[in-house]
Protein backbone atom coordinates (compact mmCIF):
# COMPACT_ATOMS: atom_id res chain seq x y z
CA UNK A 1 0.00 0.00 0.00
CA UNK A 2 1.13 3.16 -0.53
CA UNK A 3 -0.44 6.20 0.51
CA UNK A 4 -1.44 9.56 -1.39
CA UNK A 5 0.41 12.99 -0.59
CA UNK A 6 -3.11 13.96 0.59
CA UNK A 7 -2.07 12.19 4.36
CA UNK A 8 1.12 13.65 4.68
CA UNK A 9 2.34 15.92 7.24
CA UNK A 10 2.58 18.57 5.05
CA UNK A 11 -1.17 18.33 3.97
CA UNK A 12 -2.85 18.41 6.72
CA UNK A 13 -4.63 22.03 6.38
CA UNK A 14 -6.23 20.54 2.53
CA UNK A 15 -7.19 17.60 4.54
CA UNK A 16 -8.99 19.28 6.75
CA UNK A 17 -11.32 21.41 4.67
CA UNK A 18 -11.60 18.17 2.46
CA UNK A 19 -13.37 16.96 5.41
CA UNK A 20 -14.89 20.03 6.73
CA UNK A 21 -16.08 20.16 2.96
CA UNK A 22 -17.98 16.91 2.68
CA UNK A 23 -19.57 17.68 6.39
CA UNK A 24 -20.48 20.81 6.58
CA UNK A 25 -20.49 22.32 2.56
CA UNK A 26 -24.22 22.99 1.43
CA UNK A 27 -24.81 21.23 -2.12
CA UNK A 28 -25.10 24.65 -4.58
CA UNK A 29 -28.07 22.59 -6.35
CA UNK A 30 -30.26 21.61 -3.19
CA UNK A 31 -28.48 23.84 -0.43
CA UNK A 32 -28.51 20.74 1.46
CA UNK A 33 -25.05 18.72 2.94
CA UNK A 34 -24.44 15.94 1.13
CA UNK A 35 -26.30 12.62 2.12
CA UNK A 36 -22.93 10.41 3.41
CA UNK A 37 -22.76 13.47 5.91
CA UNK A 38 -25.42 11.54 7.63
CA UNK A 39 -23.95 7.82 7.49
CA UNK A 40 -22.36 8.33 11.07
CA UNK A 41 -24.94 9.51 13.24
CA UNK A 42 -28.32 8.68 11.44
CA UNK A 43 -30.54 7.56 13.92
CA UNK A 44 -28.29 7.69 17.02
CA UNK A 45 -25.24 6.18 15.12
CA UNK A 46 -24.36 2.04 14.41
CA UNK A 47 -22.43 2.26 17.70
CA UNK A 48 -24.83 3.66 20.62
CA UNK A 49 -25.08 1.16 23.33
CA UNK A 50 -28.94 0.34 22.36
CA UNK A 51 -28.21 -0.71 18.52
CA UNK A 52 -24.35 -1.92 18.15
CA UNK A 53 -25.05 -5.58 18.55
CA UNK A 54 -27.21 -5.83 16.03
CA UNK A 55 -27.72 -4.64 12.12
CA UNK A 56 -31.29 -3.23 11.81
CA UNK A 57 -33.25 -0.84 8.78
CA UNK A 58 -31.87 2.43 9.85
CA UNK A 59 -28.13 0.65 9.32
CA UNK A 60 -29.00 -0.29 5.83
CA UNK A 61 -30.26 3.39 5.41
CA UNK A 62 -27.13 4.84 6.38
CA UNK A 63 -25.14 2.42 4.32
CA UNK A 64 -27.61 3.62 1.52
CA UNK A 65 -26.31 7.56 1.95
CA UNK A 66 -23.12 6.06 0.46
CA UNK A 67 -24.30 5.64 -2.69
CA UNK A 68 -24.78 1.91 -2.66
CA UNK A 69 -27.46 -0.41 -4.18
CA UNK A 70 -28.94 -2.93 -1.55
CA UNK A 71 -30.15 -6.07 -2.87
CA UNK A 72 -33.89 -7.12 -1.19
CA UNK A 73 -33.11 -10.51 -0.68
CA UNK A 74 -30.10 -9.80 1.18
CA UNK A 75 -31.95 -7.32 3.31
CA UNK A 76 -34.34 -9.79 3.76
CA UNK A 77 -31.81 -12.14 5.54
CA UNK A 78 -29.54 -9.85 7.21
CA UNK A 79 -32.73 -7.98 8.76
CA UNK A 80 -34.28 -11.26 9.55
CA UNK A 81 -33.85 -14.78 8.60
CA UNK A 82 -29.75 -14.16 10.24
CA UNK A 83 -30.47 -11.84 12.70
CA UNK A 84 -30.15 -13.81 15.70
CA UNK A 85 -26.64 -14.61 14.13
CA UNK A 86 -25.88 -11.21 13.30
CA UNK A 87 -26.22 -10.63 17.26
CA UNK A 88 -24.31 -13.54 17.81
CA UNK A 89 -21.05 -12.16 15.68
CA UNK A 90 -21.12 -8.41 16.93
CA UNK A 91 -21.19 -9.21 20.68
CA UNK A 92 -18.52 -11.10 19.71
CA UNK A 93 -16.35 -7.89 17.46
CA UNK A 94 -15.33 -5.59 20.81
CA UNK A 95 -16.97 -1.63 19.97
CA UNK A 96 -14.25 -0.21 22.12
CA UNK A 97 -11.35 -0.46 20.23
CA UNK A 98 -9.89 1.18 17.53
CA UNK A 99 -7.44 -0.57 14.53
CA UNK A 100 -4.29 1.24 15.23
CA UNK A 101 -4.55 0.42 19.20
CA UNK A 102 -4.10 -3.49 18.36
CA UNK A 103 -1.30 -5.26 18.60
CA UNK A 104 -0.44 -8.22 16.45
CA UNK A 105 -1.94 -10.91 18.98
CA UNK A 106 -5.05 -8.96 19.54
CA UNK A 107 -5.29 -8.12 15.83
CA UNK A 108 -5.36 -12.08 15.05
CA UNK A 109 -8.06 -12.31 17.66
CA UNK A 110 -10.05 -9.05 16.90
CA UNK A 111 -9.69 -9.65 12.67
CA UNK A 112 -7.67 -12.43 11.70
CA UNK A 113 -9.55 -15.24 9.91
CA UNK A 114 -11.08 -17.26 12.55
CA UNK A 115 -12.58 -13.99 14.24
CA UNK A 116 -16.25 -13.00 14.53
CA UNK A 117 -15.45 -10.16 12.48
CA UNK A 118 -14.01 -12.62 9.77
CA UNK A 119 -16.90 -14.68 10.22
CA UNK A 120 -19.55 -11.79 10.12
CA UNK A 121 -17.92 -10.73 6.83
CA UNK A 122 -18.86 -13.42 5.00
CA UNK A 123 -22.51 -13.68 5.94
CA UNK A 124 -22.88 -9.90 5.06
CA UNK A 125 -21.43 -11.06 1.69
CA UNK A 126 -23.43 -14.26 1.93
CA UNK A 127 -20.95 -16.91 1.28
CA UNK A 128 -20.73 -19.56 0.82
CA UNK A 129 -23.92 -20.15 -0.58
CA UNK A 130 -26.27 -17.53 -0.31
CA UNK A 131 -25.36 -15.41 -3.03
CA UNK A 132 -27.22 -12.80 -2.40
CA UNK A 133 -25.82 -9.88 -4.29
CA UNK A 134 -23.48 -8.43 -1.79
CA UNK A 135 -20.15 -7.18 -2.33
CA UNK A 136 -17.43 -5.67 -0.28
CA UNK A 137 -17.98 -2.21 -0.44
CA UNK A 138 -21.86 -2.80 0.61
CA UNK A 139 -20.02 -5.37 3.33
CA UNK A 140 -17.74 -2.88 4.58
CA UNK A 141 -19.89 0.02 4.73
CA UNK A 142 -22.42 -1.84 7.07
CA UNK A 143 -19.39 -3.08 9.28
CA UNK A 144 -18.08 0.08 9.63
CA UNK A 145 -21.15 1.34 10.32
CA UNK A 146 -21.14 -1.04 13.77
CA UNK A 147 -17.56 -0.60 14.54
CA UNK A 148 -17.17 2.77 12.95
CA UNK A 149 -13.26 2.62 15.33
CA UNK A 150 -12.18 -0.92 13.85
CA UNK A 151 -13.21 -1.57 10.55
CA UNK A 152 -12.24 0.42 7.19
CA UNK A 153 -14.34 1.40 4.57
CA UNK A 154 -13.93 -0.32 0.97
CA UNK A 155 -14.43 1.11 -2.08
CA UNK A 156 -13.15 1.81 -5.85
CA UNK A 157 -11.86 5.19 -4.98
CA UNK A 158 -10.54 3.85 -2.00
CA UNK A 159 -8.74 1.10 -3.57
CA UNK A 160 -7.39 3.66 -6.58
CA UNK A 161 -6.04 6.35 -4.02
CA UNK A 162 -3.68 3.67 -1.75
CA UNK A 163 -3.16 0.40 -4.44
CA UNK A 164 -4.21 -1.83 -2.16
CA UNK A 165 -5.08 -4.72 -3.71
CA UNK A 166 -7.88 -6.36 -2.21
CA UNK A 167 -10.65 -6.63 0.12
CA UNK A 168 -9.45 -9.89 1.63
CA UNK A 169 -6.35 -8.01 2.94
CA UNK A 170 -6.98 -4.59 3.28
CA UNK A 171 -7.67 -5.08 7.56
CA UNK A 172 -4.32 -6.20 7.97
CA UNK A 173 -2.60 -3.38 5.45
CA UNK A 174 -4.84 -0.72 7.39
CA UNK A 175 -3.50 -1.95 10.65
CA UNK A 176 0.25 -2.32 9.42
CA UNK A 177 0.01 1.79 8.31
CA UNK A 178 -1.69 2.90 11.24
CA UNK A 179 0.61 1.69 13.70
CA UNK A 180 3.77 1.96 11.64
CA UNK A 181 6.18 4.79 12.84
CA UNK A 182 4.86 4.96 16.27
CA UNK A 183 1.23 5.72 15.21
CA UNK A 184 1.96 8.70 13.17
CA UNK A 185 -0.57 8.06 10.95
CA UNK A 186 -3.21 7.84 13.43
CA UNK A 187 -2.36 10.64 15.03
CA UNK A 188 -2.55 12.48 11.49
CA UNK A 189 -5.94 11.86 11.12
CA UNK A 190 -6.31 13.42 14.89
CA UNK A 191 -4.93 16.40 13.56
CA UNK A 192 -6.95 16.46 10.60
CA UNK A 193 -10.47 16.29 12.52
CA UNK A 194 -9.16 18.72 15.19
CA UNK A 195 -8.27 21.13 12.10
CA UNK A 196 -11.64 20.61 10.51
CA UNK A 197 -13.70 21.54 13.39
CA UNK A 198 -16.98 19.43 12.91
CA UNK A 199 -19.51 19.98 14.46
CA UNK A 200 -19.84 16.05 15.77
CA UNK A 201 -16.45 13.75 16.12
CA UNK A 202 -16.24 10.64 13.88
CA UNK A 203 -13.52 7.91 14.50
CA UNK A 204 -10.00 7.81 12.59
CA UNK A 205 -10.80 5.36 9.95
CA UNK A 206 -13.86 7.66 8.80
CA UNK A 207 -11.67 10.78 8.27
CA UNK A 208 -9.02 8.71 6.49
CA UNK A 209 -12.01 7.78 4.68
CA UNK A 210 -13.63 10.63 3.95
CA UNK A 211 -10.44 12.33 2.85
CA UNK A 212 -8.94 9.31 0.53
CA UNK A 213 -12.48 9.42 -1.22
CA UNK A 214 -12.74 13.57 -1.76
CA UNK A 215 -9.30 13.47 -3.01
CA UNK A 216 -10.14 10.44 -5.26
CA UNK A 217 -13.21 12.13 -6.71
CA UNK A 218 -12.39 15.90 -7.26
CA UNK A 219 -14.37 16.64 -4.26
CA UNK A 220 -17.12 14.20 -5.10
CA UNK A 221 -17.83 15.52 -8.64
CA UNK A 222 -16.43 12.75 -10.50
CA UNK A 223 -18.04 9.50 -8.53
CA UNK A 224 -17.02 6.02 -10.39
CA UNK A 225 -19.80 3.67 -10.86
CA UNK A 226 -20.31 1.36 -7.33
CA UNK A 227 -17.79 -1.90 -7.97
CA UNK A 228 -18.89 -5.22 -6.26
CA UNK A 229 -16.49 -7.90 -7.73
CA UNK A 230 -16.19 -10.81 -5.57
CA UNK A 231 -12.53 -9.93 -4.29
CA UNK A 232 -12.56 -5.96 -5.64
Amino acid sequence: MKLPEILDDGSVDQASQLLRDYYLAPSKATGDVRTGARYDDWAGGGDSPETRDSIAGDDVIAALFLSIPFPGRAAIGILETHAEKVTQLLRGIPSDVELSDLNGDQFESVLGPDSASWHLWNLLRGKPDRKWGVGPTTASKLMARKRPHLIPIWDSVIKSQTGLNSSLTQWREWHTALTADGGKLASRLNEIQEHAQLSAPISRLRVMDVVLWMNGTDRGRNVPAPVEADDA
